[in-house]
């Protein structure tokens, strides 16, 4: 006889603890601490919790008053004091906490809970903090060994004026592999330490960031991100291991890239933000194995350090995707050929152009598609390149001469052509 089966009953409560608090894990962990009142099976199950998950900026505070804002930080912090004394003790698997911090003592209670974290020994720790006054993270964070993926972000309302928030006794991050730091100033002492106290670090991503650095160096990293920082002076990268690198800058005080013998992914960006640099840009001999490389630039003054470069140019013998961007013919058309003649094995091909700054007659000279191998002086004289291999180009250019480039580059070249 089938067995009938009671659908009316509370199923989920009947399920045990290690079930309900992977389920809860899910969910923020404001509202996992929530099913504490649903009923007496449910008073404890929050407290085994592997992950917690804080975050501050979920609460709308547009339009309340001083004293009703002051009011929600209290509770807010009643709320962490709240996990800290009945949360069990046991393994995190994940810490996050993105909170904007403002009085000293919301500064002690956020310290202190820090520290809590650590002591759960959490395999992934992300703090994202926001601080009108200046905000020291604790020590013990980095020392953490439990630690494979960090995330640490400390913002100001003046980034350019902070005073050196990262700058712990000692570092020993033995098993972290993933570290993305933002808006910090970070010196060489301090990058040193880094690389030496976190021996197995595969991925470094510096956001907002100010770089008081004259080198990044490790013979461990496999990526590297440099993402809307502020360069103080010239830098060099030196990461033999490095396979991809993503650079996109708002100050450029000089880079040199060395030793990059496995790079096969490269994203460069440098944005016009109205500065200028003295140094030297040297980022063409460290690209001479990769793969896919894009460049865009939209400030004249580091085209002008690029340009200076094109000695440096090496065969681009692995080269395969090519996207060049913000082309302004008045400044990059010396750049882009250099960059065409050394990628024989180019197969896909993206030009972004200038609105209004470009010819149609410009282009069609760059993509020079002659059906034949060009000739040595063809080659050398910086118009024509070698394209067995092409199979893509993807243009963008002023919408009145769209029709105009296709067809001059259909005549050239048997390749795809797509117009952006």
């Amino acid at each position: 006889m089938m067995e009938v089966i009671d659908l009316t009953g509370d199923r989920i409560s009947g399920l045990p603890d290690p079930i309900l608090t992977h389920i809860l894990s899910f969910i923020p962990t404001e509202e996992a601490v929530r099913t504490c009142i649903l009923s007496k099976r449910w008073i404890k199950v929050w407290t085994c919790l592997p992950v917690l998950v804080l975050d501050d900026h979920t609460t709308q505070y547009d339009g309340l008053t001083q004293e009703e804002y002051q009011q929600r930080e209290i509770k807010f912090l009643r709320f962490l004091s709240g996990i800290m004394f009945n949360r069990e003790m046991i393994t995190l698997d994940t810490f996050k906490l993105d909170w904007c911090v403002n009085g000293w003592d919301t500064h002690i209670i956020v310290c202190r809970f820090l520290c809590y974290a650590v002591m759960c020994r959490p395999r992934i720790l992300s703090i994202h903090i926001e601080s009108s006054r200046y905000f020291t993270l604790p020590d013990s964070i980095f020392t953490c060994t439990s630690i494979e993926e960090m995330s640490l972000w400390l913002e100001t309302n003046d980034i350019f004026h902070k005073d050196n928030f990262l700058k712990p006794i000692s570092i020993n991050l033995p098993f972290l592999k993933n570290l993305e730091l933002g808006y910090m100033d970070l010196n060489d002492d301090i990058m040193t330490m880094l690389i030496s106290g976190c021996p197995v670090l595969e991925e470094l991503a510096l956001i907002h960031c100010w770089l008081k650095l004259s080198m990044i160096s490790s013979n461990v990293l496999n990526k590297l991100v440099l993402t809307n920082c502020y360069q103080c002076g010239p830098m060099e990268i030196s990461c033999p291991g490095v396979v991809s690198l993503s650079v996109t800058s708002i100050n450029v005080g000089g880079i040199t890239l060395k030793n990059m013998s496995s790079l096969a992914t490269a994203d460069i960006i440098f944005l016009d933000q109205g500065s200028t640099s003295n140094y030297d840009l040297r980022l063409l001999s460290g690209l001479s194995n990769v793969t896919s490389l894009k460049l865009q630039i939209t400030c004249p003054a580091v085209m002008d350090l690029l340009l200076a470069d094109i000695p440096n140019c090496p065969t681009l013998k692995n080269l395969k995707s090519l996207e060049l961007g913000g082309l302004d013919f008045n400044y990059d058309w010396n750049l882009a050929a250099c960059l065409l003649q050394h990628s024989s094995n180019l197969k896909d091909l993206i030009l972004l152009f200038h609105p209004e700054t470009v010819t149609c007659y410009q282009i069609s000279e760059l993509l020079n598609f002659s059906p034949t191998k060009p000739t040595e002086e063809e080659f050398q004289g910086g118009i024509a390149f070698r394209h067995e291999y092409l199979e893509a180009v993807k243009i963008s250019c002023p919408g009145k001469k769209v029709k105009l480039v296709k067809e001059l580059v259909d005549f050239y070249t048997t390749a795809e052509i797509s117009i952006l």
